[in-house]
C-alpha cells in the first residue's frame, strides 16, 4: 500500500499556506543529491487585463530600435489585436509591418518565408501575436536573421550559435505557453520537430487575457488541457524540481477551478485571466522540467490524423497519469488534491488514479474525445505508432524507461477509452 493522502495534506491548501511550504511538508520525493540544476525564463513576464497597450513600453525595454516586425495569422488579425498593436506603435514614432500568412502548426517552408521576409526588413524587434504556432514562428524567425545558413540546420536540440533579434510575444490562447519557452515546433515532412534552444525564450511575455476572449469554445478546450498536460507531466519528469513542481500545482489548481468556466462563458473576464496565468505559469516547468510520452504519444497521432494539439494532448493525459502512477504517486496524488477530489482515505497509488479520472472529466466536460478510436484512429497501425514514438520522441527524463511494449499497452488502453 502507498502513503497515505490524509486530510492534514489537503488541509494546508485552502487555507491560505504558502504553495512552496505545501511542497515542503509533502513526504520526500527527490533523491539527496545536491546536483545543479538551470533555470530558464524571459527577462521579463507582464500579466494584466490590456497589458497589449503597453507593447511600445516593452520594445524600449528589450532595446529599442526603430522597426517592428509583428507576426501573426488571418484568424487572430480579423480579431483586431494585431493592427490595434501597430496602430498603438505607429503613434509612438515606429515604424511597424504586420504579417498574417503564418498557419497552424506550421511547415517549415512557412516559417523560411517568414525568416526571408525578416531578414529582408531589417527590423530590430519581432513580436508574435498569436497561439503557440505564431510565436514559434516568431521565435525562429528572429534567431534566423542572426544565425547564418538555412533554418533546417538548426532543427533540434542547442544547434542555435546565436541569441536573434529582441522578440516579444503576446498569446491568444492559453494553453501553449510558448512565451516563456525555449522550444518551437515545425512540420518537416509531415513529422513534428522542435527547434530546442534557451537562446529563443523571448524577452518578454507580455499576457494580456483580453486577447483570448473570442476564441471559439474548441480551442479554449484544447489549449486549457493542453497547459493542464504540461503541469502534469513536468511533475512526472525526473528533472522536477521544487520550484518547477510549485508552479506546476499552481497551474493544475487554477485549470481545475476556471476551465469550465472559461468554456461555457467565453466573457468572463476572470475565468480568462486565471487560464492566462495558469498557462504561462505551466509553460516554465515545461521549459525546465520538460514533458514526459504524453507529449511524444499526441505528437505523434496528432499530425497523422489531424488532431489539434491541444484536443491529442487532453485525450492522451490520463493514460500518461494511469501509466506513470507506480512510479510517481505521491506528486499524482497531488493533482488529485488540486482537482478538489476527496482522496483523504486513499492510497497515493489510487488517489493518482481519481488525478486521471478527475483529467478524464474535465476534458469530457469541455467537449475532448475519449479514445483514439474517437478521432479514427484505428486499432492495426498501434504497433506501428508505438515504434515511432521511441524512435522520434525518447524520453531520458521518463522515471519509467519506456520501449515498445509499455507504449503500445497506453495506446491501447488510450484506443479502448478504458482508464
Amino acid at each position: 500500500m502507498g502513503i497515505l493522502v490524509t486530510k492534514a495534506k489537503c488541509l494546508n491548501i485552502d487555507t491560505g499556506q504558502n504553495l512552496l511550504s505545501v511542497c515542503l511538508s509533502l513526504p520526500p520525493i527527490y533523491p539527496p543529491l545536491y546536483k545543479t540544476t538551470e533555470m530558464y525564463l524571459p527577462r521579463k513576464i507582464v500579466i494584466g487585463l490590456n497589458c497589449i497597450e503597453k507593447l511600445a513600453r516593452e520594445v524600449g525595454f528589450v532595446g529599442g530600435g526603430s522597426r517592428v516586425l509583428i507576426l501573426t495569422d488571418r484568424f487572430v488579425r480579423a480579431a483586431g489585436a494585431p493592427d490595434k498593436a501597430a496602430d498603438l506603435l505607429r503613434n509612438e514614432g515606429l515604424e511597424c509591418s504586420v504579417y498574417d500568412e503564418i498557419e497552424s502548426e506550421p511547415r517549415i517552408e512557412v516559417v523560411e518565408e517568414v525568416s526571408s521576409f525578416a531578414k529582408a526588413g531589417r527590423f530590430d524587434v519581432v513580436v508574435g501575436i498569436g497561439g503557440g504556432s505564431v510565436m514559434d514562428t516568431a521565435k525562429l524567425a528572429a534567431a534566423s536573421v542572426v544565425n547564418p545558413g538555412s533554418l533546417r540546420e538548426y532543427i533540434g536540440p542547442n544547434l542555435l550559435k546565436k541569441r536573434g533579434l529582441p522578440v516579444i510575444c503576446a498569446p491568444t490562447t492559453s494553453g501553449t505557453g510558448s512565451e516563456v519557452t525555449q522550444y518551437a515546433v515545425v512540420n518537416v515532412d509531415g513529422k513534428k520537430k522542435t527547434c530546442t534552444s534557451p537562446l529563443i525564450i523571448p524577452d518578454v511575455a507580455l499576457v494580456d487575457p483580453t486577447l483570448a476572449v473570442s476564441l471559439p469554445q474548441n480551442v479554449t478546450a484544447g489549449s486549457g488541457m493542453d497547459a493542464l498536460a504540461h503541469a502534469v507531466e513536468s511533475l512526472i519528469s525526473t528533472e522536477a524540481t521544487l520550484v518547477t513542481d510549485a508552479m506546476a500545482y499552481i497551474a493544475i489548481r487554477l485549470i481545475f477551478r476556471y476551465l469550465r468556466r472559461a468554456y461555457y462563458k467565453p466573457n468572463d473576464m476572470d475565468a480568462r485571466y486565471n487560464m492566462s496565468l495558469a498557462a504561462t505559469i505551466a509553460g516554465i516547468p515545461l521549459c525546465n522540467a520538460k514533458m514526459v510520452v504524453g507529449h511524444s504519444i499526441s505528437q505523434t497521432f496528432g499530425p497523422q490524423f489531424n488532431v489539434p494539439h491541444g484536443v491529442s494532448n487532453a485525450l492522451t493525459l490520463p493514460f500518461i497519469i494511469k501509466f506513470y502512477a507506480p512510479a510517481s504517486s505521491e506528486k499524482l496524488a497531488r493533482v488529485a488534491i488540486e482537482a478538489d477530489q476527496n482522496v483523504e482515505s486513499l492510497s497515493s497509488r489510487e488517489a493518482a488514479v481519481a488525478a486521471a479520472k478527475a483529467v478524464r472529466n474535465l476534458a469530457a466536460d469541455v467537449g475532448i474525445p475519449g479514445s483514439l478510436a474517437d478521432v479514427g484512429v484505428p486499432e492495426d497501425v498501434l504497433p506501428k505508432m508505438a515504434e515511432e514514438v521511441i524512435a522520434n520522441f525518447p524520453r531520458p527524463n521518463s522515471p519509467i524507461e519506456l520501449n515498445k511494449n509499455n507504449v503500445l499497452e497506453i495506446l491501447r488502453w488510450m484506443y479502448l477509452g478504458e482508464i
